[in-house]
This record gives structure tokens, C-alpha cells and sequence, in this order.
């Protein structure tokens, strides 16, 4: 991942797809969808090599479609791409759900920028559930007007 986004090593996947130049494959993208970068090995060793974005994967199974690409454009956007992102995702920058226990009552909430956040769908609920007379002396409706 550089900036966020997925980078693949566009000879490997020129490989992968079975490009008969595969040294050409970048010849065919956008500008800005390839980009040269130096990895660093846990070894030490660096090498430039050239990348291709995610829009640059797609345009390339596209230009160099074959019936079986299918299954492997799948698997790329279903499993692979989201995977990257789930892995290099900031837990604190998106929201979670998280189940909730309420007045012996479970309400599904979203913790999100450090508040608790619950669905409309769920609120009569929750309010119900608030306004037990064993919880207070009032309905909850009044302590919010």
C-alpha cells in the first residue's frame, strides 16, 4: 500500500495473467496508473520496480481479457483488494459495530470518533427499555425536553 491505495509489481502480475510481452504491460495503462518505487527487503536489498495500481490491475484484465481472467478478477476484487484494505485500515479512522447491553437487552450500536452511536430502527427500543419504571421515576422522553 502506498498513500492507501494497493500497488502491485506489474511484472508478476503481467506474469500471472499470461501476457506475451509482459514487459509491455505498462505500455497500455494511464500514466497515472503505474509508477516506479524502490522495496526495501528484510534482508536489506532494494530494487526499482515498476507497480500498477488497483484502476491499472482492472484496465490490464480488460486489455488482456481471456475467459479465465473471470475467476481471477473475482478473486482479486472480492478477496484480495479488500483484504489489503481491512489490513492497512486505521481501527480508530472508521466505525465498529459493537453489540450493547441495555436494560437486559442486547442493541446493536456503532462506536465511531469516540461516541456511541445507535440506529433510529433501534431507538424506540432503547427508549422503551429506558422508560422501565424500575430504571427511573419517568418517562425518558421528558428528561430530553
Amino acid at each position: 500500500m502506498i498513500d492507501n491505495r494497493p500497488w502491485f509489481v506489474a511484472i508478476d502480475f503481467a506474469l500471472m495473467i499470461a501476457a506475451a510481452r509482459p514487459y509491455r504491460l505498462t505500455k497500455r495503462l494511464y500514466p497515472h496508473q503505474h509508477r516506479f518505487a524502490t522495496l526495501r527487503f528484510a534482508t536489506g536489498r532494494c530494487e526499482e520496480l515498476e507497480l500498477i495500481s488497483e484502476a491499472g490491475l482492472y484496465r490490464a484484465l480488460y486489455r488482456f481479457g481471456h475467459p479465465e481472467h473471470c475467476a481471477l478478477s473475482q478473486w482479486l476484487s472480492d478477496e484480495v483488494i479488500p483484504a489489503l484494505y481491512d489490513y492497512h485500515r486505521d481501527p480508530q479512522a472508521s466505525p465498529r459495530r459493537i453489540l450493547m447491553t441495555w436494560a437486559n437487552q442486547r442493541v446493536g450500536a456503532l462506536r465511531w470518533q469516540g461516541e456511541l452511536w445507535i440506529a433510529r430502527r433501534d431507538l424506540p427500543r432503547f427508549m422503551a427499555a429506558h422508560d422501565d419504571p424500575a430504571l427511573s421515576d419517568g418517562p425518558s422522553w421528558k428528561r430530553f425536553f
